[in-house]
């Protein structure tokens, strides 16, 4: 009896991290809603999604992916991103739900095309404040340099190199309206807030590598804990993004290796109390 209890015991403290809810689960952060709908690449945007998904469950938010359906019911979440969107996507009903939520205090954070999405949508482009020019066809490799004093480019002090179409703008964001956070060498903008909504763009982002890069992302999960209305700095769970449950066969395994030890080790300590019992019994 001795010996199954304590294997009981074995087995439960091996598999407990595969049952403990995620730290991000359990601090209740920022619900993000999160469209990709007409984007131009989907292997694009399912490794922004992949990369984002490790992030959230990093630094405390959640992040649902969803559609245009779900744009219509908003009351669930703090920040709406639309991840290099495209073309008309949203309908009047949905596009009058997205202005309600950000006038209301509701976070919108936007890259890359999103910039093009919606081209009838008035409220839309004068909340971002910026008309994109046609881009050019090849991708070239600039420097992006930070400007310091918002939250968003926190701890973004050195220049970043991407590669990327990049926009040109026209009219370009500018005060009073907007503040750019994020400029090229020849000064054209790429990141910017609106100074009176929390509403977000970045230009870079239509290339997977972008969303491999440390520094972007970093700017993009402040920028969704600054849309949701977070004072605070950003705390990094313990967990380091560990994968949720089903866990890898690796993990598996690991368990059984475990244990298959433990047992090893409990008949031995039983087959050692006996002896010992039956010697002074003897």
């Amino acid at each position: 009896m001795r010996t199954l209890l304590r294997l009981c015991m074995i087995v439960a403290l091996a598999c407990a991290p595969a049952f403990a809810p995620s730290a991000a689960f359990a601090a209740g952060g920022p619900q993000v809603l999160v469209v990709t709908t007409g984007n131009e690449a989907q292997d694009v945007a399912d490794y922004a999604l992949e990369r984002l998904q490790m992030e959230a469950r990093r630094w405390n938010f959640t992040l649902i992916e969803g559609t245009a359906d779900d744009v219509r019911r908003l009351g669930a979440y703090d920040v709406i991103m639309f991840l290099n969107t495209g073309g008309d996507f949203l309908d009047d009903e949905q596009q009058d739900a997205v202005e309600t939520f950000v006038e209301q205090g509701g976070g919108l954070v936007t890259t890359n095309t999103a910039i093009e999405s919606e081209p009838d949508w008035a409220w839309y482009h004068e909340t971002l404040g910026a008309t994109a020019l046609p881009r050019p066809d090849g991708a070239t490799e600039e420097a992006i340099t930070f400007n310091s004093g918002s939250q968003v480019t926190e701890g973004l002090d050195e220049e970043l190199k991407l590669t990327e179409r990049w926009y040109s703008f026209d009219p370009a964001p500018a005060q009073p309206g907007a503040t750019v956070l994020a400029q090229l060498g020849s000064g054209q903008a790429v990141a910017w807030v609106n100074e009176e909504l929390p509403v977000f763009y970045a230009s870079p982002g239509g290339q997977g590598k972008t969303w491999g890069d440390r520094d972007f992302l970093k700017l993009i999960r402040q920028a969704i804990w600054w849309g949701a209305g977070e004072d605070g700095a950003m705390v990094q769970n313990s967990d380091d993004a560990a994968p949720a449950w089903p866990y890898t066969l690796t993990f598996v395994l690991f368990v059984v290796a475990v244990a298959g030890g433990g047992s090893i080790a409990v008949w031995r300590l039983d087959k050692a109390e006996s002896e010992k019992e039956a010697a002074l019994e003897g």
